[in-house]
This record gives C-alpha cells, structure tokens and sequence, in this order.
C-alpha cells in the first residue's frame, strides 16, 4: 500500500510543469553562475579558482534554490489533499495514516537526491570542461591530490544527502496545518527563510537541521583554497543533529495526522 501510495504521489508530479520549470531554471541559474566565475580572469594569483572550489560554489547556489523548491513541494503535498477533499478519498483506503505520511515522505525524500543529483553532476560537467579537475595546487606546492578531491566530494555528496532528510520532514509537516497551498507554499518559505536567518546567530544555529545543510559543501571550498578542515563536527554532532530533527519532526508530522479530523 506505502509503494502504491508512493508512486501515485509521483504520477502527480509528473503530470505538472511547474515544478520541472522551475528546476530548470535552478539548474540554469547555477550554470550562469559557474561558467561567469570560471571565464572570468583572476586579477591576483590568490583569486585563481580551484576545481572544488568553483563545484562547492555551484553546488551552493544551485542547493539554496533547491531547497526552497523542496520546501514548496513538500508544503503542497498535504495541504493541496485537503484543500481539493482527495484525503476523504485517501482515507477510504485500508491503511493508517502514519502509511500515508510514509509515503509522502518516501516520495519527496527521492526528489530531494534526485535534485542533488542534478544539481551535483552538473557542477562536475561544468567544472570539467572549464577548469578541468586534478589535484589543488597553490604557490606550486600540491595541497591535495585529485584522489583526496574526489574522496572529500564524494563525502561532501553523501552528508548533504543525509541533511536534506529533516528538510523533507519539516515541509511535509507545514503542509498538515493547512487546507491552503498557497499559505502552506508562503508559510514555507517564510519559516524556512527565518531559519537559515537563524542559523547564524552565536549560539543557536548549531541546533537547527537548515544549519549544517550547506556545511559539507562549505568544507570543499576550504579544501579548493588548500585550507586545512575537519570534518569531525559534521560526522558527530551534525548527523546527530540531523536524525533527532528528522526523528522529532517525523514524530510530530504522524501525530498531527492521526489527530486530525481530515474526513470532514
């Protein structure tokens, strides 16, 4: 039933333009952005960009933007059910309700990575036939390797993907306290704004998911400046963090949906 639940959510999506569209232009945003930074000529040899770091630029912009768009869909998966009665419908079928929040999680938790794919793969393609990848190189001295380039990305690659959980949750759960996908959709991006705002004050910011997201691509940055980093704070409390979001909010997100009166 959770499979069939699944895959009804993406016959939905498929059958609607707005949301390719608007990837689209993520996706050309990020390219306009990476190519602008790549053909443009340094003017000191401090200001030579590196492979990771016109990806980890790329990677970042094309991120933010998806992640608003994710907001977006996540905040009209219920809300646009309760708004046009299909979740009377919804119900009528032999399953509980936590199957259905399942599902729906399921199925933006695969938009989530297959937009990162997107926006990841692109930033190599691009990279590769700009600057070219190998290894960062500064004042002719080998920093890093392009062996250690592609281990860090790829851990960069995989810690995003596990950060984006929570994100998922929480704009699912936006969704269940409104029968109006416009005020889901605002109430969404305004929440999500206020807490990338907040993830920058001392203090706070570590204890909110939307605070590491951006971390693991920040870090090859660092790395295309032949800066040294750990990534030890991310592999603890990050992910630490992260799967109590995830837990809590998912947590939360069934409960409110059990509760609700969603037949009338």
């Amino acid at each position: 039933m959770i499979r069939a639940l699944c895959k009804n959510e993406f016959t939905k999506l498929f059958s609607q333009r707005y949301p390719f569209l608007l990837f689209g232009a993520v996706l050309m945003l990020q390219a306009v952005r990476m190519f602008s930074a790549a053909l443009t000529p340094p003017e000191t040899t401090l200001e030579i960009l590196s492979a990771p770091q016109l990806w980890a630029d790329g990677v970042s912009m094309g991120l933010r933007f998806g992640t608003y768009l994710l907001l977006v869909i996540g905040a009209m998966s219920f809300s646009q059910e309760f708004g046009l009665g299909t979740a009377k419908t919804v119900l009528v079928l032999p399953l509980q309700r936590w199957h259905w929040a399942v599902a729906k999680l399921g199925f933006l938790v695969v938009v989530a990575l297959a937009m990162l794919a997107a926006i990841v793969l692109m930033a190599i393609v691009i990279v590769a036939v700009t600057l070219g990848w190998g290894a960062v190189v500064r004042e002719e001295v080998e920093m890093y390797s392009h062996v250690v380039v592609w281990i860090e990305v790829a851990r960069a690659v995989g810690l995003t993907a596990l950060f984006l959980l929570p994100v998922c949750t929480f704009a699912l759960l936006i969704g269940v306290y409104f029968s109006s996908s416009g005020a889901a959709v605002g109430t969404a991006l305004l929440l999500g704004i206020g807490l990338e705002a907040a993830v920058g004050l001392s203090g706070a910011g570590k204890y909110l998911f939307l605070y590491h997201l951006h971390r693991p691509v920040a870090m090859l940055e660092k790395l295309g400046k032949g800066l040294p980093f750990q990534w030890d704070d991310l592999l603890t409390w990050g992910v630490g963090t992260t799967i109590v979001s995830f837990l809590v909010l998912g947590g939360w997100l069934i409960t409110r949906l059990e509760k609700m009166d969603v037949a009338t």
